[in-house]
């Protein structure tokens, strides 16, 4: 493989992955909840699919979903421990920032704890 290539086959078995789980989060979470990035695991062999909430505080990670080669779920954080992360998510104090790509390094190095999104 190549850089960043994506095997053949990848990107689709990704999208598929993506829309089960899409479909699972409107029938059993509602409109709150949508699907966001996929990835597989290698080491539990299961592809995964990050939980999102959108809130007027933008998008956070909430949980995820595993699902096996065929699509299965075989797992989905519970509805119960969702709800307790967005609530937490939501109770934290958090600032937007805009600044050029350039100064993300430095900004990294002297502020403990800030996550970089992008």
């Amino acid at each position: 493989m190549l850089g960043n290539q994506i095997p053949k086959g990848e990107t689709m078995k990704s999208i598929e992955m993506y829309e089960t789980a899409r479909e699972y989060l409107i029938e059993n979470m509602g409109n709150q909840m949508s699907a966001g990035d996929v990835y597989y695991d290698n080491s539990t062999k299961t592809w995964n699919v990050k939980i999102i909430s959108k809130t007027p505080h933008g998008i956070l990670i909430v949980g995820e979903i595993h699902l096996d080669d065929d699509k299965t779920i075989v797992y989905v954080t519970p509805n119960e421990q969702v709800l307790k992360i967005l609530r937490s998510k939501l109770k934290e104090e958090r600032v937007l920032i805009d600044v050029p790509a350039t100064a993300l390094a430095r900004i990294k190095a002297t502020v403990p704890d800030v996550t970089v999104y992008g």
